[in-house]
C-alpha cells in the first residue's frame, strides 16, 4: 500500500491552535504505524489557504494520484486539505477515478462505501460553512477599521512604507513617484515612463525592473494622493473582479500625499485618451487616434495608411477610417483624409486662442461626466443589440410580428431618453477661462514640428470629437 500524507498551514494562528505541520506529521506518521501501513510519502504546503487548491504540493499530490502513484490520501482532518464543497466533490470523484481512497485521522469515514461518502459531504458541508462565517467576520472587521481608522490596511504602494500600521513616505521613493506623474503629464506612455525608470536604474519594491504594468498601477493608484480606497475588489469563482464604486469605502486625507487629486484626477483623464488609443498612443502618425469618432454610427475612427505604385512613382495615403467600415462594411460616411481634418482641428485650437472668453462657446466634460457619458453610451449599444437580436429572431420565425411591435416601441423609446441623456452630457457648458488658459499653455506643443508632443497635446485638450460628414463637434476637457 502506497500512503500520501497532506498537510497544511495558512496562518500562524493555526499554528497556536495546535495545528502546525510538524504536529500534523507526527500524528499521521502514528495513524499509519498503528493501522500497520508502512511510513507515508509526505506533501507539505505552508502558508496556503483551504479556498483554493491551487497550492504546489496539493497539485503534484493529485498528479501522483492520476499517475496511479497513491493507494490512500490521508489528512488529520478534512479542513486540511479544502474547504470548499464543490472543490471536495470534485478532488474525491477525482480519487475515485484512479482509485485512490481518502481517510481522516480524526474523522472516521470510509469513501469506499455510499455512507461514508455521505459522512464526507457533510463534513464539507461544514467545513464550507466554517469558512464563510470566518470570511464574513474578516471582511466585517476589515470594513468597521475602514471607516473608523487611519490604519493601512493592504500593503504599500510605491512611494510609501507602513510605520506602526500608518503610511509614511518613502524620502527614496518619492521623487520617483513624481518624476512619473510629470511624464504621463507631459505626454509619454507608461511604456516610455518605464523605461526612463530603468535608464536611471530605479527598482520597484520587490526590486525588479519596471514595465508598463507596474508604472500603471502607480498612476492610477488613489494612495498617492492620500487618499485610502478599500472594499475595492472581491473574489469570484478563484477569479479577483472590481465591486461597484457604491461598495468602496474612500477616505480623503488619510495619510500624507505625493500629488495633488485635481492633478491625479486630470492625469487619469490622459491615461483614458491613450488607453483608448491603444497601439497607436505612442505613434505620432495620426494626431486624432482615440478622440477622433465617426458622427454616424459612433464608432472610433481609426488611421489607416495605404500606399499605391504607379508606374515609377509611389504615393502613400493617410486617411482615417471608420471602425464599423473596416469590420463589416456597415457605415458609408466611412473616411477622412488626415492632413485635411488635423488642419481642421489645429485651427479651431488656435482660433480658441484669439477668441475672448466671453464669446466662446464649446461643450467640455469633466471625468466624471465623462464616465457617466460612457457608461450611457455602452447601455445605448446593448440596447441597439439587443434590438437586432429581435429583428434576427423574427426574420426566423421565433416570435410573433405583434411581439416584434412591442419590442421595437419600447426599444425607440428607450433609445430616445439615453439618446437624449448623451445629448445632455455632450452639452454641458464650461467656465470657457479653463479651456482658454489650457488651449494657450499647450498651443506651442501642438503647432510644433514634432507630432508625437502634438498629439500629446490635443489629448490633455479634448475628450472626444465627431466627424459628421463635414463638421467636426468637439468635446473639451474641463
Amino acid at each position: 500500500m502506497r500512503v500520501a500524507a497532506y498537510i497544511r498551514v495558512s496562518t500562524d494562528e493555526q499554528v497556536e491552535r495546535g495545528n502546525s505541520l510538524n504536529e500534523q506529521k507526527e500524528r499521521l506518521e502514528a495513524y499509519c504505524k498503528a493501522m500497520g501501513w508502512p511510513t507515508p510519502i509526505l506533501y507539505s504546503d505552508d502558508g496556503y489557504s483551504a479556498g483554493t487548491t491551487k497550492r504546489p504540493f496539493l497539485e503534484k499530490l493529485f498528479k501522483d494520484i492520476g499517475e496511479s502513484k497513491i493507494d490512500v490520501l490521508l489528512t488529520t482532518k478534512l479542513d486540511r486539505l479544502t474547504r470548499s464543497l464543490l472543490d471536495l466533490l470534485q478532488l474525491i470523484k477525482f480519487m475515485d477515478s484512479h482509485k485512490c481512497n481518502y481517510v481522516s485521522a480524526t474523522e472516521n469515514f470510509d469513501t469506499t462505501t455510499a455512507a461514508g461518502r455521505m459522512v464526507l459531504q457533510l463534513l464539507g458541508v461544514f467545513a464550507e460553512f466554517e469558512r464563510g462565517r470566518t470570511s464574513e467576520r474578516v471582511q466585517d472587521n476589515m470594513i468597521s477599521l475602514a471607516k473608523n481608522t487611519d490604519l493601512a490596511l493592504s500593503r504599500p504602494c510605491f512611494g510609501y512604507d507602513v510605520v506602526n500600521r500608518r503610511y509614511e513616505i518613502n524620502k527614496k521613493e518619492v521623487n520617483l513617484v513624481k518624476f512619473m506623474f510629470d511624464l504621463a503629464e507631459s505626454g509619454q506612455g507608461t511604456r516610455s515612463i518605464a523605461k526612463e525608470l530603468n535608464a536611471k536604474n530605479a527598482l520597484t519594491k520587490q526590486g525588479k525592473l519596471w514595465d508598463s504594468t507596474n508604472v500603471r498601477r502607480i498612476l492610477t493608484n488613489e494612495t498617492v494622493t492620500g487618499t485610502r480606497v478599500t472594499n475595492k475588489r472581491k473574489k469570484v469563482d478563484g477569479k479577483t473582479v472590481m465591486r461597484p464604486k457604491e461598495e468602496w469605502i474612500v477616505k480623503k486625507d488619510n495619510h500624507p500625499a505625493i500629488i495633488d487629486f485635481d492633478r491625479f484626477e486630470r492625469i487619469q483623464g490622459i491615461l483614458d485618451s491613450r488607453k483608448r488609443n491603444k497601439k497607436h498612443a505612442e505613434s505620432e502618425t495620426y494626431l486624432l487616434t482615440g478622440v477622433l469618432k465617426c458622427g454616424h454610427c459612433g464608432k472610433n475612427m481609426k488611421g489607416s495608411t495605404a500606399r499605391i505604385q504607379r508606374g515609377e512613382k509611389s504615393y502613400t495615403y493617410h486617411r482615417y477610417i471608420c471602425a464599423s467600415y473596416t469590420l463589416n462594411y456597415s457605415c458609408k460616411h466611412h473616411f477622412a483624409h488626415r492632413d485635411e481634418i488635423e488642419s481642421e482641428v489645429v485651427k479651431m485650437i488656435k482660433q480658441i486662442a484669439k477668441t475672448s472668453s466671453a464669446e466662446l462657446k464649446i461643450k467640455v466634460t469633466s471625468k466624471t461626466k465623462a464616465d457617466e457619458l460612457k457608461e450611457t453610451e455602452i447601455l445605448l449599444d446593448r440596447l441597439n443589440n439587443q434590438m437586432q437580436r429581435q429583428i434576427e429572431a423574427h426574420s426566423k420565425g421565433l416570435i410573433e410580428d405583434e411581439d416584434l411591435k412591442i419590442s421595437t416601441d419600447r426599444v425607440k423609446e428607450e433609445r430616445r431618453l439615453l439618446r437624449a441623456k448623451i445629448e445632455m452630457l455632450k452639452s454641458v457648458t464650461v467656465d470657457s477661462d479653463t479651456v482658454k488658459k489650457n488651449v494657450q499653455e499647450l498651443l506651442e506643443d501642438i503647432t510644433s514640428l514634432d507630432r508625437l508632443k502634438a498629439k500629446a497635446g490635443i489629448v490633455k485638450l479634448i475628450d472626444s470629437m465627431e466627424l459628421i460628414d463635414e463638421n467636426i463637434d468637439i468635446i473639451w476637457r474641463a
